[in-house]
């Protein structure tokens, strides 16, 4: 046995609900489990005392943006920016450090939100930017990622592409406002990074998300940075693969805005599983609408006081095309859709794409699901629809849904304990960087429906899972969303030693308290990536 791990709280997940106090690791995968007097009878090189530390199968993300985090994170975070007049400031600092630099260097930055301006609540417009600089674009996005201003120089740039034509609907141009796909254009006008650019930000983006419990994440890739060449995003995490240097489960949910985009992909032969042990093929993954907080999540009724039901981003019968061609083609799929309105749409396409050419295990999938309507939850379970949520929105959005939608919406919105009932197979993200990929604070905010530092009884608290249901979203749950569920997501002989250890006892925790227990470490294919010996949490 290369190595044991006794003295510890080993909580398995299994259909068993077995418990162990120490297990053993060969090659890669669970070799033993039992008791401490029958671990420390194996021959083992490595013996490791726990300290009645606890054991969990590996966090796991259901979706997120990885190289959109790292781009971000080496940008300007406009997150926790409460005016417009300290944005502005900011970026004229920013252009005197550039002094110097190519002109056609952009300004990018992201997470800024109307709702906690001080001095205007109101998003930013072109005009906000233009004193920033006239001179070098600039591209501030919303912290949804759904909504964004651009500059007068930015906003020429965009409205001279060839393939703005199709997204003018979801242009302001007078107020330089762009939502949906078309803040992705500003992309097409920047230099894209190089393989080896790329090749950085997966490994700053692996570190922390290892320093955080976190042993796999299906991350949606191909729309993250500017040039968007995926082919180039694919070439990096292989080339990382190879040099042994992924120390993440990646699974690419392979993005697309357009069915011509999508279908290149499919014929040029990639395939949900394809790939090596780190990084593999998951979903097509494609879009509805927006965001609650754009408002242009596509609703069946007007948000309050206007007329507007939000943003579709593909009419009923583009998105039935989009579906029957992946669907044709074996693909995993997973659709973005907040509204009820777009996750009715994107429903009723499953459905339209199964009974054409008949029932399979394509595992196929709607994300977010933020606003439902009455009827979407037993035909997700009728047809065997997995529910790809985020409780940590619930911490945010629970002073906007009822605001913008009304209490008779908020009463059918973020229904988790719901799906669980009905048996709907949930699979848990964070949607980093929306959000933290801290799944701790994940976990807590599912089972408490409240925010971080507070201690009240929930947001309808009759929605709040348990920590088992919280605790299986990252890993049981997610395992399964992958198509790994014979190889990750519990603890039991055979599988893959990808394994997150606790300083406490997660079961035991008060509920309020969960975000704050550590890592002590992180384990993949029996290797520690991260101990907290090397850097507390």
């Amino acid at each position: 046995m290369e190595k044991i791990l006794y003295n510890g709280r080993i909580y398995s997940l299994d259909d068993g609900g077995n418990r162990y106090t120490a297990l053993g690791i060969e090659n890669g995968k669970i070799a033993f489990l039992g008791t401490d007097e029958e671990a420390l009878c194996q021959r083992a090189e490595t013996t490791v005392n726990l300290n009645g530390e606890t054991v969990l199968p590996g966090f796991i993300d259901s979706h997120l943006h990885m190289l959109n985090y790292a781009f971000v994170e080496q940008s300007y975070r406009m997150s926790g920016v409460k005016s417009i007049s300290q944005i502005i400031d900011d970026g004229k600092q920013i252009v005197r450090e550039m002094e110097g630099q190519d002109p056609n260097q952009w300004i990018y930055g992201r997470g800024w939100d109307e709702n906690i301006f001080t001095d205007e609540k109101r998003p930013l417009t072109r005009m906000d930017l233009d004193k920033i600089s006239t001179d070098r674009p600039i591209l501030f996005i919303r912290n949804c990622g759904h909504k964004a201003a651009v500059n007068t120089k930015a906003l020429e740039m965009v409205l001279s592409l060839e393939k703005t034509k199709d997204y003018l609907y979801q242009i302001d141009a007078g107020n330089g406002i762009l939502t949906e796909a078309s803040v992705k254009m500003c992309y097409n006008t920047m230099e894209a990074p190089t393989v080896e650019q790329i090749k950085e930000m997966i490994l700053l983006a692996q570190k922390k998300m290892n320093a955080c419990g976190i042993t796999g994440v299906e991350t949606d890739n191909f729309l993250s940075l500017p040039g968007m060449n995926i082919d180039r995003i694919m070439e990096a995490y292989r080339q990382l693969e190879a040099d042994g240097l992924l120390t993440l489960r990646v699974r690419e949910q392979a993005s697309f805005t357009c069915f011509s985009d999508m279908k290149s992909f499919i014929d040029r032969g990639y395939r949900t599983g394809m790939g090596g042990e780190f990084y593999t093929i998951g979903p097509v993954k494609l879009y509805e609408d927006g965001s609650l907080g754009a408002r242009t999540a596509l609703m069946n009724e007007p948000y309050m006081g206007t007329e507007q039901r939000g943003t579709a981003v593909h009419d009923a019968k583009d998105t039935a095309q989009l579906v029957d061609y992946a669907y044709s083609h074996g693909m995993q799929i997973l659709i973005h859709a907040i509204g009820d309105k777009a996750s009715d749409m994107v429903c009723d396409a499953y459905i339209k794409a199964i009974k054409k050419y008949g029932k399979r295990d394509s595992r196929l999938a709607i994300n977010h699901l933020q606003v439902i309507s009455e009827s979407l939850l037993d035909k997700m379970k009728q047809y065997g629809i997995l529910a790809y949520i985020q409780p940590v929105f619930v911490a945010g959005d629970q002073d906007l849904v009822a605001r913008l939608l009304g209490n008779e919406v908020a009463d059918r919105s973020y229904m988790w304990k719901t799906m669980f009932d009905k048996g709907i197979i949930c699979c848990g993200g964070s949607d980093s960087p929306v959000e933290s990929f801290d799944i701790l604070r994940n976990i807590q905010i599912a089972v408490t429906r409240d925010k971080i530092g507070n201690c009240t009884s929930g947001w309808y608290p009759d929605q709040k899972l348990n920590i088992d249901e919280a605790v299986r979203l990252f890993t049981k749950n997610n395992a399964y969303g992958a198509f790994a569920e014979n190889r990750r997501g519990t603890i039991e002989l055979g599988k893959d030693a990808d394994l997150t250890v606790l300083k406490e006892d997660i079961f035991e925790a008060e509920h309020h308290n969960i975000s704050n227990i550590g890592i002590s470490a992180t384990i993949v294919a029996g290797k520690e990536v991260y101990s907290s010996r090397d850097g507390e949490k």
